[in-house]
C-alpha cells in the first residue's frame, strides 16, 4: 500500500510510452540487436564516419571557445540584418568602401580579417 502511487505512476508512464510507440520501438530493437550492432559498427567503420565524428568534436570545441556575449552580438547583427530592407540595387565600391569609415564597420573587418589570417596560417 505504501507503493501504490509510485506503481500508478509506473503504469502511467508505461502506457504512454505504449501509446507513443516507444515500447514496440524498443522491442524491435532488442529483437535486432545483433543485426542492430552489424550495422552500426559498418557504419562506423567507414572513413567518412570517423571523419565526421572529429570534425564534429572539433566544431564542438570551436563553439564552446567563442564567448556567449560575442555569439549573441553575432545573432543580433544577423537578425538585424535580416530584418532591414534590401535596396533595389547593390552598393557600389565606393560606398562599401565609405562605410569602412564607421567603426562597427571596421571592427567587423578586423574580425574578419583574423579570422582569414588564422585560416591562411592553417592552409
Amino acid at each position: 500500500m505504501e507503493h501504490s502511487e509510485a506503481l500508478l505512476s509506473a503504469f502511467e508512464l508505461l502506457q504512454v510510452l505504449h501509446d507513443k510507440g516507444v515500447l514496440s520501438l524498443l522491442r524491435g530493437a532488442v529483437a535486432a540487436r545483433d543485426e542492430l550492432v552489424g550495422m552500426i559498427t559498418a557504419t562506423l567503420d567507414a572513413p567518412s564516419s570517423v571523419q565526421a565524428i572529429r570534425n564534429f568534436l572539433l566544431l564542438r570545441q570551436f563553439v564552446g571557445a567563442i564567448p556567449p556575449e560575442v555569439l549573441s552580438s553575432l545573432v543580433e547583427a544577423v537578425r538585424a540584418g535580416g530584418a532591414k530592407e534590401k535596396p533595389p540595387r547593390a552598393p557600389g565600391l565606393l560606398r562599401l568602401v565609405w562605410r569602412l569609415r564607421r567603426e562597427e564597420s571596421r571592427h567587423a573587418a578586423a574580425a574578419v580579417l583574423d579570422l582569414l589570417e588564422g585560416f591562411g596560417r592553417n592552409l
